[in-house]
């Protein structure tokens, strides 16, 4: 007789049986997945929001030390808050196509936070998108079209040390957060007037060819000229600085400088004659450099006067408009 074990009925049932439960706890598993990955979708949180923090490049000019050294400036310390170098901002965002899709009006910075945040909204989506960061103005009046650019001599901006800042981001997932530092845009005009008669009490500038219009990318156009009156509170010796965009090239821009004696001016007239006229001296000014004159009145020398100029830490006598 054959071996009853092999050819048992239930033998041979059990593993269909068994096959069957595991393609219907398969397909029982799949629906579920597809139920639950469809919860799990309706609830996603919101794709993180673009996050640039701001930060301050330029706190110092790149040749402070030298004007340390001569005391006519000091250094600013690297850790103060950061509306202590730019004390208000204003930005705008554009899209590819050039069309704003954020903007935050010019406000003051009211904290001491060492950097500066902006976050755009959660409902731009992903894509490529500049970002144009104005600090330090006072309003908006300078800045031209889609605010990508702006006058440095109009109302807001012509006494002011002016920061910019502007970056194109590639917003996707995982590149959500960056930093960008701000910098200047002028440079500063230090002069020091020395022996001058006690008579003078006042004096104007003229810084004639220097850049008046910068954009976004740092391109400067548009030359102009920029002029400062100064009521002397100190006589003899006084000590001025003037904030200007750069000169077209080397030694592109020209100086004139007037001493005047304002109780020499005819009664019932407005127009000061010079008394002083130093000749005009060919200049070169830099961003966020400073350029240092230095004006001695000679009154034994016929009421003459030796001009210098600071290069690499040393005075230069300026002769017939160019270095001795």
């Amino acid at each position: 007789m054959p071996a009853a074990g092999p050819f048992r009925s239930g033998a041979v049932r059990r593993p269909f049986a068994g096959r069957r439960g595991r393609a219907a706890g398969l397909l029982l598993c799949a629906l579920l997945l597809a139920f639950s990955g469809g919860c799990i979708r309706e609830t996603l949180p919101e794709c993180p929001p673009l996050q640039i923090t701001l930060t301050v490049k330029d706190r110092n000019y790149f040749n402070i030390d030298d004007a340390v050294k001569l005391g006519m400036m000091e250094r600013v310390a690297d850790d103060l808050p950061f509306r202590r170098y730019v004390h208000s901002l204003y930005y705008v965002v554009h899209d590819e196509a050039g069309r704003t899709v954020a903007e935050q009006r010019n406000i003051r910075i009211r904290n001491d936070d060492a950097t500066q945040s902006i976050v755009l909204p959660t409902s731009l989506p992903y894509g490529r998108y500049t970002l144009t960061v104005w600090g330090n103005m006072d309003d908006e009046g300078s800045l031209g079209a889609g605010s990508t650019e702006a006058g440095m001599e109009s109302s807001g901006t012509a006494a002011n040390d002016i920061y910019l800042a502007c970056a194109t981001f590639d917003y996707r997932y995982g590149s959500e957060i960056h930093t960008l530092g701000m910098e200047r845009t002028k440079g500063n005009l230090l002069i020091r007037a020395e022996g001058i008669p006690d008579n003078i009490d006042f004096s104007t500038k003229t810084i004639a060819g220097v850049f008046g219009l910068v954009d976004n990318g740092f391109a400067y156009s548009e030359l102009t000229d920029v002029q400062t009156e100064l009521d002397w509170t100190v006589r003899n010796e006084i000590q001025t600085q003037t904030l200007v965009c750069p000169s077209p090239s080397f030694e592109g821009s020209t100086l004139s400088i007037e001493f005047i004696d304002k109780s020499q001016a005819p009664a019932g007239r407005a127009t000061l004659h010079p008394s002083l006229s130093p000749r005009d001296v060919n200049i070169t000014m830099g961003r966020n450099e400073i350029t240092i004159l230095r004006y001695v009145y000679r009154e034994q020398s016929g009421g003459d006067f030796d001009i210098y100029l600071r290069v690499n830490d040393n005075w230069e006598l300026l002769h017939s408009m160019g270095i001795d």
